[in-house]
């Protein structure tokens, strides 16, 4: 089944980044979104990343202006009629999710599919708000999408085979590394990534040590290109306790942050979005010499590895895709398997 014509549902930053990303490489895109604001915000949001992308060089105008010209707004769920794929992107609330795809379920071609956007709610229990579950999958694009080169394909408890193929190759139709993924709270980069970052907290709390000096020996002693305190800054605070909290409800307490997250979006620190999280603007200026810092690094990449080890245990991806995905979802330089793998072969040498 060849994807020639997709909707997404949701104009937010996400859904006109996918339209655009789906637009550019020659998909005729139905932007869909309720709120005629948000669907003017979303059409301008495509135009401006077309412009960009000329601006640096990687499109010229011709190709930008029919980027921009493939993209149509509607506010009415039945202009998706007539496409192979629908994408939800709308909030991360399982019930807003589950309305929309019933809706998008009942306007829909029978032979269409449906794909969620979500980083880790249930692609299962999306399914069965349809009367397609076999057609139904995850593709997780990351943000931003129109720059981020992995999409999590991921698989539901009745998502057919077939399914599951045309997503993967849509993804590498849009320039993208498909990596698939079994079904599991947090998928796979967030869980590892979230995983790393939590307890990076956890140990900077019971220590006392310094955030700036944790990022900093983080970023030198390992392949994370940011250390945990400026990336929870740079996503928003409050969406990272909302992730967390999935998460420890899902995994136990090895997600727990010694109420770091809680603490700061009770303050409504929530970081870069507001001007100030677990640093007030930038990043502070890191001490010297830190043992507390270092050991907090120690600790960062043990839990990412750890975690990382239990997700290949629990098949929810191979250890090469394990590796990748982190690679391309997270910009590590190296995988954490493979970082793993690394060391311990340093360690037995002579």
């Amino acid at each position: 089944m060849a994807v020639e014509r997709i909707g997404v549902v949701g104009a937010g930053v996400m859904g006109s980044e996918i339209a655009f990303v789906a637009a550019r490489a020659g998909c005729m895109v139905t932007l869909c979104d309720a709120d005629a604001a948000a669907l003017e915000r979303g059409v301008a949001h495509v135009q401006r990343l077309a412009e960009r992308a000329v601006t640096r060089g990687r499109m010229d105008d011709e190709s930008a202006h029919a980027s921009i010209a493939r993209v149509a707004g509607s506010q009415q769920l039945g202009d998706l009629a007539g496409c192979d794929l629908v994408i939800e992107a709308v909030s991360e609330v399982l019930a807003v999710k589950q309305n929309v795809f019933g809706a998008i379920d009942r306007v829909l071609a029978p032979a269409g599919l449906i794909a969620s956007n979500t980083s880790g709610l249930s692609i299962s229990t999306l399914a069965a708000a349809t009367s397609r579950p076999a057609q139904v999958l995850g593709l997780h694009f990351f943000n931003p999408a129109s720059v981020m080169r992995l999409v999590e394909v991921v698989e539901g408890a009745q998502t057919s085979p077939q399914t599951l193929s045309v997503g993967e190759q849509f993804a590498r139709e849009l320039g993208k590394t498909p990596v698939r993924v079994s079904e599991c709270p947090g998928f796979l980069v967030n869980r590892v990534l979230v995983r790393a970052m939590v307890e990076s907290y956890r140990h900077t709390a019971d220590a006392g040590a310094d955030p700036a000096s944790v990022d900093a020996a983080i970023v030198a002693a390992g392949p994370a290109p940011m250390g945990p305190f400026a990336l929870g800054d740079l996503i928003g605070l409050d969406t990272m306790e909302h992730l967390r909290g999935d998460l420890v409800v899902a995994y136990g307490d090895r997600f727990g942050d010694r109420g770091t997250l809680a603490a700061k979006v009770a303050a409504g620190m929530l970081g870069n979005k507001t001007g100030g999280g677990f640093f007030a603007g930038s990043a502070d200026v890191p001490l010297d010499d830190d043992d507390a810092a270092r050991a907090a690094a120690e600790r960062y990449y043990v839990s990412a590895i750890d975690e990382a080890r239990r997700c290949l245990a629990e098949q929810v991806a191979g250890a090469a895709d394990i590796d990748i995905a982190l690679c391309l979802g997270a910009g590590w330089s190296e995988g954490p398997l493979a970082m793993a793998a690394r060391i311990a072969n340093e360690e037995m040498a002579p």
